[in-house]
């Protein structure tokens, strides 16, 4: 065999194993379709944009932001105060669930506030809900209290936690959420994130920003044994770049474009 057909052979067996790892990228919707994506058909974080998110062929599952109301509901919504996109003031923390009801995201359907127990039961038995926890009260400039959010994830997640997975970018709760769920910690800091998976054995993996992790990050991570989902994958450059780097997740903000880059003809 030729040097030419043998450098030939060589990059057409790389590009297929590359296919392959990226076909087992699992692929999830960010805050449904898309976190304030201009061209998304619903608002994030809507029943609405999770159920067409969940409906989407291999969609393996979606991501979602959730509140603590002052009743102890978990509520979807990501922004620290409701005028920032909803009809409301101030934040979910300081609110009763008889107000947040009454709330509908300044859009053209107008789309109602939703509690997290609504939109459990859209899950298909293969798919996964990603709970991004909200633990600071801005208009407090506080905590909330962690023992009334432990009680209402243990009481509102139900019969759904194994297919539940918690972020959570506080370190502190780390351990006692690890007793509820699955848990991953949300970072920046690379190196801030190797060291807490090495400080608790129970905690499943790292969220992090695309541009921050590189393709060997990615294997160093796996390597310890955990997961890396990658997030803010908003173009069609960056999605192409986060399945070349073979994370074990993404949440995408183009979930359809997504798919059909990891190999899904929708």
């Amino acid at each position: 065999m030729s040097f030419v057909k043998y450098i030939l052979l060589v990059s057409v067996l790389f590009a297929c194993q590359k296919s392959d790892e990226r076909k087992q990228v699992l692929i999830f919707g960010h805050a449904g379709m898309g976190l304030s994506m201009d061209n998304s058909i619903y608002h994030d974080n809507s029943a609405e944009a999770v159920a067409l998110a969940l409906n989407l062929p291999a969609c393996n599952g979606v991501e979602v932001d959730v509140r603590l109301s002052k009743n102890g509901t978990l509520w979807l919504y990501h922004d620290e105060f409701l005028e920032a996109e909803s009809t409301g003031k101030g934040c979910v923390a300081d609110l009763s669930d008889s107000e947040i009801e009454q709330l509908n995201y300044r859009t053209a359907k107008k789309e109602k506030l939703v509690k997290l127990v609504d939109v459990l039961p859209l899950l298909l038995p293969d798919q996964q809900l990603f709970i991004d926890l909200k633990h600071f009260n801005s208009c407090q400039n506080e905590r909330i209290d962690f023992d009334a959010l432990k009680e209402a994830l243990e009481e509102q997640i139900g019969d759904y936690s194994s297919q539940i997975k918690l972020i959570c970018a506080y370190e502190y709760w780390l351990s006692d959420l690890s007793e509820i769920v699955d848990v991953l910690y949300s970072t920046d800091d690379l190196n801030e994130g190797k060291s807490l998976l090495l400080k608790y054995p129970n905690l499943q993996g790292l969220v992090m920003r695309n541009a921050h992790l590189s393709t060997e990050d990615v294997k160093i991570i796996h390597h310890m044994n955990r997961s890396v989902y990658l997030y803010d994958i908003r173009s069609l450059k960056g999605i192409k770049q986060a399945l070349d780097k073979c994370p074990t997740g993404m949440f995408a903000d183009d979930l359809r474009q997504a798919l059909v880059e990891r190999g899904y003809a929708l």
